[in-house]
């Protein structure tokens, strides 16, 4: 339940950057440019929010240190 608030916040903001940025360049450049750069930015975002979510939940956004201390691989063994 946590990652899917977490998805659906990070969905929200992205969606209002991706419409600010899109109606800024729309208001500079033209209404064609606007209109791909807010495609692009909208649709990236899903990915980008999934790909949020997953660091989120998995705590590397925390605890930046747990590969400090990951532990030394296993000795390879000789086959019998």
């Amino acid at each position: 339940m946590k990652a899917l608030v977490l998805y659906t916040l990070f969905v929200v903001i992205g969606a209002a950057l991706a419409a600010l940025v899109g109606s800024y360049v729309e208001r500079s450049v033209s209404q064609g440019m606007g209109l791909l750069v807010f495609l692009t930015l909208f649709f990236g975002n899903f990915v980008t929010s999934w790909i949020m979510t997953i660091l989120a939940m998995d705590g590397t956004l925390r605890d930046t240190s747990k590969r400090d201390r990951a532990p030394a691989a296993e000795p390879r063994r000789r086959p019998v």
